[in-house]
């Protein structure tokens, strides 16, 4: 008989756990339980984020409806009180953190900044309890700081017959005056004072920027001095004799519509006088290449940064229909106007608004209080661009010439049989002699684009407005389609009525 010895207890312990230990059955349920916990917990977590955004979209919502509720300026109540009471009626009256009111006699700007703390349901379960849900929302209802550039085409097709909204025939200047002095009238009242500037800029094939403005830029000498050289005449007789170039126009160089920059450093060059225009049997220069401005007649020179309405619609109701049409001109005048490296010539100008001189134009970007000044441009035109004359350097650089294109029109060179009255002081000439293409229709397009791009860049508004036939052009260089309009003429004053109220309408600034 064999007797068999057994182990102790704790050798088949040892064993055992060596079997545990390499036991595989059951490790893909511990995975798989690890894995669920971390997919509930994800899936837990999206769900908290999307009660976040969900509570936060309702909150932002009753933010914006209160601000501009109490922004309103036809409102009589106090305006802080119209937030605290939007907020408790929608079960958020808890959750006002601050707000802030800034009331003028023509402007109520209001803001609310609040937050709401919601409980989580599963981020707790990685140690956030809580999310806290914030919504700031900032109203705007006035005028605020507005800089406007109003753009106006007084070309000769200006003079067209249109139809007004009541049927009658006229004529585009006519509907054009009637428009833009009514939306004067809409932007420029007691409840805006000193704070919307407009300036005036009227448009043919040049832009005439007026003697303060031309006085205090560096341009080249306009005037040429001769002693006649006659020897018919004693010595003692030639008395020296001057021309002043009446003109105050300027030419821009091609870079400069890439631009709103104004380069007040370098000398411009004085755009040369002549009409090119008028025919035979007509008055002499009434329309010459730089739309003149005439003591008791018509004033197309720029006005700058004003806020005088009868000033610009007296300048504007004096306009009549001139030359050709040069928008890209207009348009960087208008833009020109709004930058603010134009700040210091203006405000060397005694003629500028006191208001306004040394502060504007303002800079783009936001003042102290976090709201920028609004620019706008408001261009419009009844036609598209056109190729502009000029004349050679080579005839106009002597105090005969310049007479002779001062006093007669550019006919004279070449039509002589409607000038045999006139004795000619200088050889006679063809036409392509004297004078040659400043630029191109092409060119004039090509530079519109660049100024308006330009502008945009600078979030300047643009309106763009063409009466008579549409223009790509025109509908490129607004700031969108909904700020490019047409018209035949008879809904010339409701446009502008619209972009006066757009203008000044409620802004809501999030």
């Amino acid at each position: 008989m064999t007797n068999r010895i057994q182990k102790p207890k704790m050798f088949q312990s040892d064993s055992f756990m060596r079997r545990f230990a390499k036991d595989e059955d059951g490790g893909v349920i511990v995975m798989t339980l690890l894995l669920l916990i971390t997919m509930l917990i994800m899936g837990g977590m999206a769900v908290d984020f999307m009660r976040f955004e969900s509570r936060r979209a309702e909150l932002q919502s009753v933010a914006d409806r209160a601000v501009l509720a109490a922004a309103e300026l036809d409102q009589e109540l106090d305006a802080e009180a119209v937030v605290i009471d939007m907020f408790e009626k929608t079960g958020y009256g808890d959750n006002i953190v601050d707000t802030s009111i800034n009331d003028m006699s023509s402007s109520r700007s209001v803001s609310v900044t609040s937050a709401l703390d919601i409980n989580t349901f599963y981020l707790r379960l990685a140690g956030i309890d809580t999310l806290s849900v914030p919504a700031r929302s900032a109203a705007i209802e006035g005028a605020g700081n507005i800089e406007i550039s109003l753009v106006l085409d007084i070309s000769g097709s200006m003079s067209s017959s249109a139809t007004d909204a009541d049927g009658n025939s006229t004529n585009r200047i006519s509907l054009l005056q009637e428009a833009a002095g009514n939306f004067i009238d809409e932007l420029l009242t007691e409840e805006y004072e000193d704070q919307i500037s407009m300036s005036l800029v009227a448009y043919s094939q040049h832009v005439n920027i007026g003697d303060d403005i031309y006085d205090a830029l560096n341009t080249t000498p306009d005037t040429i001095f001769e002693i006649p050289t006659d020897e018919a005449l004693e010595e003692s007789l030639r008395v020296g004799r001057w021309y002043t170039n009446p003109s105050r126009c300027v030419d821009f160089l091609d870079s400069e519509f890439e631009t709103t920059t104004f380069d007040t450093e370098r000398t411009y060059s004085q755009v040369e006088t002549f009409d090119h225009y008028s025919g035979s049997g007509t008055s002499w220069l009434n329309r010459p290449l730089c739309p003149a401005t005439v003591e008791g007649g018509m004033q197309t020179h720029i006005i700058p940064l004003s806020q005088d309405g009868t000033e610009l619609k007296a300048a504007i109701n004096s306009y009549v229909p001139t030359t050709f049409t040069a928008i890209h001109l207009g348009m960087k005048w208008g833009v020109s106007l709004l930058d603010p490296s134009m700040r210091s010539l203006f405000a060397s100008m005694g003629s500028i608004d006191p208001e306004f001189s040394g502060t504007r134009p303002s800079n783009y970007s936001a003042n102290g209080d976090g709201i920028s000044t609004v620019k706008y441009v408001v261009l419009m035109t009844d036609g598209q661009n056109v190729a502009g004359k000029r004349i050679r350097d080579s005839y106009y650089d002597t105090y005969a010439e310049r007479l002779i294109w001062g006093t007669y029109p550019h006919a004279y060179w070449y039509k002589w049989n409607n000038y045999d009255d006139i004795e000619p002081v200088i050889p006679r000439e063809s036409e392509n002699t004297v004078s040659y293409t400043g630029y191109s229709a092409t060119d004039a397009n090509n530079q519109l684009d660049s100024i308006c791009t330009a502008a945009k860049s600078q979030d300047i508004t643009v309106f763009a407005i063409a009466m008579g036939s549409g223009s790509s052009q025109m509908e490129s260089c607004a700031s969108s389609s909904a700020h490019y309009f047409t018209t035949q003429g008879d809904e010339l004053t409701a446009i502008f009525a619209a972009i006066a109220e757009q203008i000044t309408e409620l802004r809501l600034s999030l």
